[in-house]
Formats: C-alpha cells, structure tokens, sequence
C-alpha cells in the first residue's frame, strides 16, 4: 500500500515541481522592445528541457529577439500561439520579398530558476528587411 501511494505521488510531485520551476517569476518587470530575428530551424540553444516543457506541455513557442533589452541580455522569450501566429504571418522569405518585418514590445518578468516570463504589448509592422537564419 505504501509503495503503491508513493508511486502515484512521485510523479504527480515531480509535474507540480517543473511547473512551479518556469511559473515562479521576480516582481520586477522588464519592459523591451525588438524586432523578430527569424531562424527557420530551432535547434540547440542549451534549454532542451525547458524548450520541450513549454511547447509540449504549455504550448508556447520561441520566438528570437533581433535587439536586447537595455537591462537584461534577452536572446529569446516563449510566446502563445496566437502572439507567435501574429509575430510571423507568413513565411519570413515571403516577408522578405515584400520588405518588411515585425517590431513589438513586450513585459517580462524574470523566472526564479532562469529564464522569463512574458506579455506581448504591442505588435507593429515596419519596412526594414527581416534577418532571417536557417539555423
């Protein structure tokens, strides 16, 4: 019976954990505002297991910053899908040919165990060519 319960807690002990991990956030808000650096392969940027909690479990994707912040060095943030949908709608070599890219401005708060958390405020179209990478 003691077995049994522990095995039924660990694992719902363990999820409790990772989520209090990348939802624990610093009061401090940090206010930013880049452009979109569009990379058509997302690999390897050293947070596999964070990368894979938030687009697997809370279904955010990563979005690359073209400019850092003044007060932290911020090179990517994880957005919802319907912020990322309007952060790249449409195809960034189509975006190119057309000569424009997508500016916004955004809140973020520091996570506890590294990281941020963050809102979109404000999403704007400006006539600048996009900087696309393939990887």
């Amino acid at each position: 019976m003691i077995i049994t319960g522990f095995i039924l807690i660990t694992p719902i002990l363990f999820c409790t954990l990772i989520l209090l991990r990348y939802q624990i956030a610093y009061p401090k808000i940090i206010h930013g505002s880049s452009t979109v650096k569009y990379k058509l392969i997302d690999l390897g940027q050293n947070d596999f297991f964070r990368y894979s909690f938030e687009s697997l479990i809370l279904k955010k994707r990563r979005v690359f910053l073209k400019t850092e912040t003044e007060t932290e060095c911020i090179k990517w943030i994880y957005v919802n899908k319907t912020d990322f949908r309007k952060l790249h709608p449409e195809n960034p070599m189509n975006m190119k040919q057309k000569n424009y890219t997508i500016m916004f401005t955004f809140q973020a708060k520091r996570l506890v165990f590294g990281g941020y958390k963050t809102k979109i405020i404000q999403i704007k179209k400006i006539n600048e060519e996009p900087e696309i990478f393939k990887s």
